[in-house]
């Protein structure tokens, strides 16, 4: 057992801190931390690896405490160790020198490891009295080295509707419910990959990611798989070549877009007018904040002034070509009406010349009399 002056360093992890004042011949003192320990640095008088639960192959046992005394003068100390069947395994009592008003520190061990203690397996009572008067009671649970270790697993970020796998190295051991917790025994020594499913999904447009899904164990842990909450933006556009559809995180702004116009059959072109559905607006680019899942549509009018300008200079080539097969026609007609003389034409039964055959009356003709002849 030690005392040290106790200099202010705030409270440890997993010290109790409960306060009494007895007054005893004009000395008092109050408990200010109190903790069961596996060790001690006997120099600075701190407890360290703070527990309550301790193992037949630990070293030993501490109980430590730190008290505020007011006076001076001797202080009688008093540890008793009760075993879990409720006998003193153990009573030790000093008495300590108090030389000033100040904060002192003090402990008590007993050894563990291949002693009689190792053999009282269970929950241990540790009294600690000042004088007569009881300061404080604690207790400490005493137990054989596991074969296994427990790893506790827990999802959030969804309703209790939902739930996920669990994977295991790889293999499907089992489902999780939103808010659930889960203990997954091990042997000790060995070491596991444990995975959960990236996405839940949820209502329409509505799925939860976790994005570490995959943790490692191989010891004695707790851990959480938080899943955040993402919803769909659905980008409508029968032109423009539209973007930004997909997923997106909650509260996140979702930006989307399409091209200012676009080119259809026939010369066609069709220019974006507006957004229309759970965003408006007549820019090409948007922004949406996801609260929910969303909508957009672009719509478009449709510039059909290209389509005319061809329809016209179609008409115009259609004309022309027209006036030129009709003037292709004329001449073959004129060249039609040509007289032409035959080598064997028949001669006019009047003057005795010769006649010329006309095709387009298919009659014979005397240049002499001016006159059709049968």
């Amino acid at each position: 057992m030690r005392r040290h002056l106790y200099v202010s360093s705030g409270l440890m992890l997993a010290i109790f801190v409960v306060w009494a004042t007895i007054s005893v011949s004009g000395q008092t003192w109050r408990i200010r931390s109190y903790t069961m320990a596996k060790s001690i640095d006997e120099s600075s008088g701190r407890p360290s690896m703070n527990t309550t639960r301790f193992l037949v192959s630990d070293e030993k046992a501490v109980c430590w405490f730190e008290i505020e005394v007011d006076g001076f003068g001797p202080l009688t100390l008093t540890w008793k160790w009760l075993q879990p069947e409720g006998a003193t395994y153990r009573e030790h009592t000093v008495v300590e020198q108090i030389p000033r008003s100040g904060s002192y520190r003090f402990w008590d061990i007993i050894s563990i490891r291949n002693t009689a203690v190792a053999q009282k397996q269970g929950k241990w009572t540790v009294e600690v009295l000042v004088r007569t008067e009881r300061l404080f009671q604690t207790s400490f649970m005493l137990e054989t080295p596991p074969t296994s270790y427990s790893v506790q697993v827990k999802v959030t970020g969804f309703d209790r509707k939902f739930f996920t796998s669990i994977h295991v190295d790889g293999t499907k051991v089992g489902i999780i419910e939103g808010g659930e917790t889960k203990d997954l025994s091990f042997k000790i020594g060995s070491a596991h990959t444990l995975m959960v499913d990236e996405f839940v999904q949820g209502g329409e447009g509505i799925r939860y990611r976790c994005s570490s899904n995959s943790i490692s164990a191989q010891d004695e842990m707790a851990h959480l798989f938080f899943y955040e909450t993402e919803y769909y933006l659905k980008v409508a556009s029968d032109y423009g070549s539209p973007k930004g559809e997909g997923w997106y995180k909650a509260g996140s702004m979702a930006t989307f877009s399409v091209l200012t116009s676009a080119s259809g059959e026939w010369g066609t072109q069709y220019v974006f007018t507006q957004w229309a559905g759970d965003w408006t607006g007549n820019s090409v680019i948007g922004n949406a904040l996801m609260d929910r899942p969303k909508m957009v549509k672009a719509l478009w009018t449709a510039d059909q002034s290209q389509l005319y300008m061809l329809v016209a200079v179609a008409a115009i080539a259609v004309t022309v070509v027209l006036a030129a097969a009709m003037a292709i026609r004329r001449r073959s007609k004129k060249l039609a009406t040509k007289v032409v003389a035959e080598p064997k034409a028949p001669v006019c039964p009047e003057c005795g010349k010769q006649m010329l055959y006309v095709e387009r009356v298919r009659r014979h003709y005397c240049t002499n009399c001016k006159k059709y002849r049968q």
